[in-house]
Parts: structure tokens; C-alpha cells; sequence
């Protein structure tokens, strides 16, 4: 079986983000942000100017005026978006591939993965409360741990998860934890780690399956939008924890309305994606 020395040495071993990328994580996520220094960034990486500039032209996003300069698409996006645009063009190779281990097809994790964010945006909209800007990011990444378990677990091991579960009667995640001693939230941490994200994605990533056990709004957020990003995939949606939803300020009955509108928000944010 994998030992967890080798899964974390693997995490360890994803192929780093650009430094543009890292540098506006840093940026972004400071409490002095300066518009102009993020837009410094941009200009001297051609390809994400590009893939911003159509983004920020996009008919989703709006707006008549047809944008030429990283400032203005940075003014238009928002910074939240500027930075997780910025992570999806970094990600989306490895995210479209198959993840056999979790029964993911070709396309199947990115999918989820851009469901999961628009549910996020959604919730910056609908929370009755502030919601950090790591948030969109945390939800876009949250399972980037899928990625190191699908590559190198054995298939002893997955029957051992599979015994685990359905002997002993656990979920996935404890499946995963009693038998590799992690599991795929704790090593998507890991990797978020050796990227340099801020510290609430991190958390968010960790916790995104046991979001009361974070104690902070983010994993909340990003545990609600991992829910519903999976019903509009067509699983039934539980209703999350009472702590949960109160953090948010969001009512249980609220939760069905909130799909309905993420899964339009997903065809708009999907376009986007596809146009960078």
C-alpha cells in the first residue's frame, strides 16, 4: 500500500503555479491592495492579460465597452475572479484529466470544479454575511487532493477504502483517513501550501467536507458550494449544519432557490472558462 510519506512527498511534488499567479495571491489577499500594482502584474504576463481581457469582454460578464488594458479587465472582473482566472488557466490541464479512483471521467473533476465556484459567487450575492475573497479561489481548488490520490493510490488500496466503507460503514473521507491516514481535503492542503495560497484557502480546502470543524466562514462557504455544485450534477442536497447555515445566514429553505440560480450562473461561468 502507498505510504503517507509518498502521498505527501507527491503533493509536495505538483507542478508549481506561475509566479504571476503567486505573486497576486500575495498581492490580492493583503489588506493594502493597490489596483494598479495588480494590473503591474498582468501586463508582464502576455498570456493571463489575454485570457483576462476576454474574459473581462465576454458576454457573460457585460459591459458595452470593449476593454483593451489589464487595468481596466481588473476593474471590471473584480479581484476575487482576476485571481482565480488566474489559478484556473494553471489548473485546468491536470483538473480535465480522469480521475478513475473517484469514478471522475475526462472533464468531470474541471466541471465540478467550476460548478463548486459559481456556487461560491452565488453565495457572495446571497450570504448575509462578509465573505473573505479567498473564497472563489478555496472553492475552485477545493479538491485539488483528488488529483494526488487518483494518480497513485493502488488498486489495493482503493479496495481497502472500498472494504472501509462498506464494512465498516464509514464515508469516503474517514474511508480515506483510516486507510491512507489522510485524506484527499488534508492533502489538497498540503498542495495549496506548496503553492503559497493564503492561509483560509488552505483551511477551506482541508475542511471543506467538515466545514464546523474549521471554525471559519470560508469552510462553510466552500463546504455549502461543494453541495450544491454536486445537485447539479444531480446528487440529492443535504441540508448542511445548522452552524453552518447560521454562520452564512442562510435558511434551510433558501438552499433549493440557491441551486436553481448557481445552475444558471454555472452556463454563464463555464463560457467564461472556455473562452480563456
Amino acid at each position: 500500500m502507498v505510504e503517507l510519506n509518498e502521498l505527501i512527498q507527491h503533493a509536495r511534488e505538483m507542478k508549481p503555479l506561475p509566479a504571476s499567479a503567486i505573486r497576486l495571491s500575495a498581492l490580492i489577499n493583503s489588506s493594502d491592495v493597490d489596483l494598479n500594482d495588480v494590473a503591474d502584474i498582468i501586463d508582464y504576463d502576455q498570456a493571463l492579460t489575454m485570457r483576462l481581457l476576454r474574459a473581462a469582454n465576454s458576454a457573460a460578464v457585460g459591459g458595452s465597452e470593449r476593454l483593451t488594458r489589464a487595468s481596466e479587465a481588473v476593474f471590471r472582473l473584480g479581484l476575487p475572479r482576476v485571481l482565480s482566472l488566474a489559478i484556473a488557466s494553471s489548473v485546468r490541464d491536470p483538473f480535465q484529466r480522469d480521475v478513475a479512483a473517484y469514478g471522475l471521467a475526462e472533464g468531470e473533476l474541471w466541471r465540478h470544479s467550476v460548478a463548486t465556484a459559481a456556487a461560491a459567487e452565488i453565495l457572495f450575492e446571497v450570504a448575509r454575511c462578509d465573505l473573505p475573497s479567498e473564497t472563489f479561489t478555496a472553492a475552485l481548488l477545493h479538491d485539488i487532493g483528488k488529483l494526488v490520490m487518483g494518480r497513485h493510490l493502488s488498486t489495493e488500496d482503493l479496495e481497502w477504502i472500498h472494504r472501509a466503507r462498506i464494512d465498516g460503514g464509514l464515508s469516503a473521507l474517514e474511508a480515506e483517513r483510516q486507510i491512507l491516514d489522510v485524506h484527499h481535503g488534508e492533502l489538497g492542503g498540503i498542495i495549496a501550501q506548496h503553492w503559497e495560497m493564503p492561509e483560509r484557502v488552505v483551511k477551506a480546502i482541508i475542511y471543506h467536507h467538515t466545514p464546523t470543524d474549521g471554525f471559519d466562514v470560508i469552510c462553510d462557504a466552500v463546504s455549502l458550494a461543494n453541495l450544491v455544485a454536486k445537485s447539479i450534477a444531480g446528487a440529492p442536497l443535504p441540508t448542511p449544519a445548522a452552524e453552518s447555515l447560521e454562520r452564512l445566514g442562510i435558511a434551510a429553505d433558501e438552499l433549493e432557490p440557491l441551486v436553481v440560480t448557481t445552475r444558471k450562473r454555472f452556463q454563464e461561468i463555464s463560457a467564461r472558462y472556455n473562452a480563456v
